[in-house]
């Protein structure tokens, strides 16, 4: 990430910047990936099936979402990249519904962020 802000910094398109902590390790058959930081969560919603080893936890502090934990979702690892690091928090009934709400609400997001610079 640091990499890409100095490249983009270097050629005059230097964007703003959230640093989203995040984690990965292969164990055996299973990609375990983390972003966001989870302590103080009061409740979850799980996507996937636990039973094959295919899931994510997205964990939320009230309404706000923390951080998610990912086995073998990497698109829900990427996906939770990009809604932390643009400061977006969906519901939980908005992560119930799945990648492609998700993928909508992110993106109704960030069309309305000029409104929120602006406010």
């Amino acid at each position: 990430d640091q990499a890409r802000l100095a490249a983009r910094t270097i050629l005059g398109q230097a964007e703003p910047f959230t640093a989203v902590p995040w984690f990965w390790s292969d164990i055996s058959d299973m990609k375990l990936q983390m972003v966001g930081l989870t302590q103080g969560g009061d409740s979850h919603v799980v996507l996937g099936d636990l039973a094959e080893n295919k899931f994510s936890i997205y964990h939320y502090a009230g309404d706000r979402l923390l951080g998610i934990d990912s086995v073998n979702r990497p698109a829900d690892h990427m996906l939770g990249r990009k809604m932390l690091g643009a400061g977006f928090s969906p519901t939980p009934q908005t992560v119930a519904g799945g990648p492609d709400s998700l993928k909508a609400a992110l993106a109704a997001f960030n069309e309305d962020e000029p409104t929120r610079a602006t406010g």
